[in-house]
């Protein structure tokens, strides 16, 4: 077998390794939605860890580790809180959880890792380390947890497993496309070998995905969630955003100097590797949904 068989191989065994305890994970209900906040807290941290490692510059500036996943498990408890604190009566224990909670923990984080880089670090290379735990926190976590909100909306489960197909389809069809009929390269600097074939394959199956995933809901489970030309459109929306948000990482290791973020799921690289385009779309879907009404 060819490497590039290897590796396909190595790709298909790690989901189906790995798809059903991540389904389980945002599919339950049990144990008050736990399970959600866990999946939410486990995925950004390790994505979050592989991006420090790959911003580290040593005595030229890293990122404070410690700090930022202890901060990055409280910004999730927070969203979860926030998301599911009516439906299980945790907000009575909690008076006027707003936004100011989150913004609260985001100025005494700032205030705490001003302070270790003041009386702990030398000087020089201060404003990287700083800047790269806070855009690790903000771009990783903060967009990743908003996960939690998703499930919390009505019918969020189900929007979730539309954007989880979506953004799966995406990335697997522009794959497929690139080695077959890849043939015109884009040249961005983040990615130049990407092909043009693959990232039109990749939004062809993400329209597809989204309309025949809105179908089968509307069909089986009598949720309709969009008609076909909105859902054609949520398609086209996931899977423009979700193929910039695999640049943004691209960017980022390209920069780092490396292939993969990490080396914990065989065949994909790192835990980014594969949620890279998820932790991107992740926000701007939530708020597009309740743009729309969604409760």
């Amino acid at each position: 077998m060819n490497k590039s068989g290897n590796s396909t191989l190595k790709r298909i065994i790690s989901a189906v390794l790995g798809l059903p305890i991540y389904l389980f994970l945002i599919i339950t209900d049990s144990f008050q939605s736990i399970p959600i906040l866990l999946c939410s807290t486990l995925i950004s941290l390790i994505c979050l860890f592989e991006f420090f490692q790959i911003s580290d510059r040593g005595e030229h500036g890293r990122a404070f580790v410690k700090a930022g996943m202890i901060t990055g498990i409280i910004i999730n408890i927070i969203m979860y809180v926030f998301a599911f604190g009516k439906i299980y009566g945790y907000t009575k224990y909690i008076q006027s959880f707003d936004a100011r909670v989150i913004m609260c923990v985001a100025i005494i984080f700032t205030m705490i890792i001003l302070s270790l880089q003041l009386f702990t670090r030398p000087l020089r290379g201060g404003v990287y380390s700083i800047s790269v735990t806070i855009f690790g926190l903000m771009y990783i976590v903060l967009f990743f947890s908003h996960i939690i909100l998703i499930k919390a909306l009505a019918n969020g489960l189900y929007y979730l497993i539309m954007l989880n197909v979506v953004i799966m389809i995406n990335d697997v069809a522009a794959y497929f496309g690139g080695i077959y009929f890849g043939k015109h390269k884009t040249k961005f600097p983040a990615s130049p070998n990407k092909s043009w074939e693959g990232y039109f394959s990749g939004l062809l199956f993400s329209i597809i995905g989204a309309i025949i995933t809105n179908q089968v809901f509307i069909s089986f489970y009598n949720r309709a969630l969009f008609s076909i030309i909105e859902a054609a459109l949520i398609g086209i929306f996931l899977g423009i955003l979700g193929s910039i948000g695999d640049l943004v990482e691209s960017a980022v290791k390209r920069d780092g100097s490396i292939k993969d973020s990490g080396s914990i799921i065989p065949g994909h690289g790192g835990m980014w590797d594969v949620f890279d385009a998820m932790i991107f779309t992740m926000p701007i879907f939530y708020y597009a949904l309740v743009m729309l009404g969604i409760p």
